[in-house]
């Protein structure tokens, strides 16, 4: 596992790491995510193996802009509203997909849950890749969340470790709460998992 502080990261670098079908840790408003190329599907397979069980539980994706949400989403006139008031920012929101993704990406239903995350970074990142990456927590499945390198090294067993190819590391991030996230596919947003936003549209 590379770890290389934020302030020092050249953003090609992470780029090809996820163009190679590689895993990297990557700092959100919450928690450490874990990035893949949601459009891999063997990158999923990657990810699926460091989270583990999970059974056909989707993750999140994070896009660069609404230009490139409304290339995998049907995004309707509720989703666009939520997303113009909302974005970038904790708020994830779930759409009819356009099945351009990885199988496991999305649900069952085929619906597809998309983030813009606040982070110029991290959105440099997901433009130059021109693909959205998943934004689902560093974490095994049901264990602790990470918000630093320290916390993730104490919670990852080893050999999961070493399935991560690049750590960026943004240092301790501050306590806060999940990622709103909520349904748009319907007349009425419903929400799904309340986080620290609040959605009103």
């Amino acid at each position: 596992m590379k770890v290389v502080k934020e302030t020092d990261l050249d953003i090609s670098e992470a780029v090809r790491v996820l163009a190679e079908g590689g895993l990297i840790v990557y700092p959100t408003e919450t928690v450490y995510g874990l990035g893949v190329d949601a459009t891999s599907e063997t990158a999923m397979e990657k990810l699926w193996v460091f989270k583990g069980e999970r059974g056909d539980k989707p993750v999140l994706v994070a896009v660069a802009d609404m230009a490139m949400a409304e290339k995998y989403v049907n995004l309707s006139e509720l989703g666009k509203k939520v997303a113009q008031k909302y974005w970038p920012g904790a708020v994830a929101i779930v759409a009819s997909s356009k099945n351009l993704v990885a199988r496991k990406a999305q649900g069952e239903t085929e619906t597809l849950g998309l983030r813009n995350p606040d982070n110029k970074m991290v959105l440099g990142i997901i433009a130059t890749l021109g693909k959205p990456i998943t934004s689902t927590s560093a974490n095994i499945s049901g264990a602790p969340t990470a918000r630093s390198l320290t916390e993730f090294e104490a919670t990852v067993p080893a050999d999961r470790q070493k399935l991560i190819d690049l750590f960026i590391d943004a240092g301790e991030l501050p306590p806060r709460s999940p990622s709103t996230i909520v349904d748009a596919t319907g007349e009425e947003v419903k929400i799904l998992r309340q986080g620290e936003t609040e959605v009103k549209v």
